[in-house]
């Protein structure tokens, strides 16, 4: 498995482990929310947190049609209108039953969700964003431990009051990736903790 994962396109995902029939009523963000904590989850994962912008804003205005223009609405659609629908349609295909928290701050939707990650009470937490907004697919997730790892990945955070000129997915992904060592969100930085 990966300690950290990310993808911003639908092409190439793996999602061989689902049925035909399964991913045909898949959303876009259903199929890389699945993709990106298929690739990182690990047994030593005690909590998810999931974040995202719009959530399952297409299903939602699909939902809004049929009921201006049908006076009703699909239970199967209402279903997966959900905000927390995709981290949930993970869980029960995976039959896991740990807590997870789904989270949606606007435009500060990724930097919320992982202070939630690392402030949390768990010890081994696997963190996910992802959106897709206008052809837009943005998509990660990262194991993330008060532990050393293999990777000796740790990371401090530090509150500030920033503009947040670094708030950006291409630059999270930076980040975990190790081409970058800080990032500036809003409320706080984070920097990667060298040893």
């Amino acid at each position: 498995m990966n300690k950290f994962n990310y993808t911003d396109t639908v092409d190439g995902l793996d999602l061989s482990n689902l049925s035909p029939i399964i991913r045909r009523r898949m959303s876009t963000l259903d199929k890389i929310t699945f993709s990106v904590l298929d690739k990182t989850y690990t047994d030593s994962v005690q909590n998810i947190v999931f974040s995202s912008q719009y959530g399952e804003v297409d299903r939602l205005l699909k939902i809004i049609d049929q009921y201006t223009q049908n006076n009703e609405v699909s239970p199967n659609t209402f279903s997966g209108s959900v905000h927390n629908y995709p981290v949930s349609f993970f869980l029960l295909n995976k039959k896991l039953s740990i807590p997870y928290t789904a989270i949606s701050a606007y435009e500060n939707s990724i930097s919320s969700g992982l202070l939630v990650s690392l402030i949390s009470k768990y010890d081994n937490i696997l963190y996910c964003y992802c959106d897709v907004n206008n052809g837009i697919v943005n998509a990660l997730a990262i194991n993330l431990s008060r532990f050393s790892d293999n990777l000796n990945n740790k990371y401090a955070i530090k509150m500030d009051n920033n503009n947040g000129s670094d708030d950006s997915f291409d630059n999270y992904t930076k980040l975990f990736n190790g081409t970058v060592s800080s990032l500036k969100t809003p409320n706080y930085t984070i920097e990667k903790v060298i040893k």
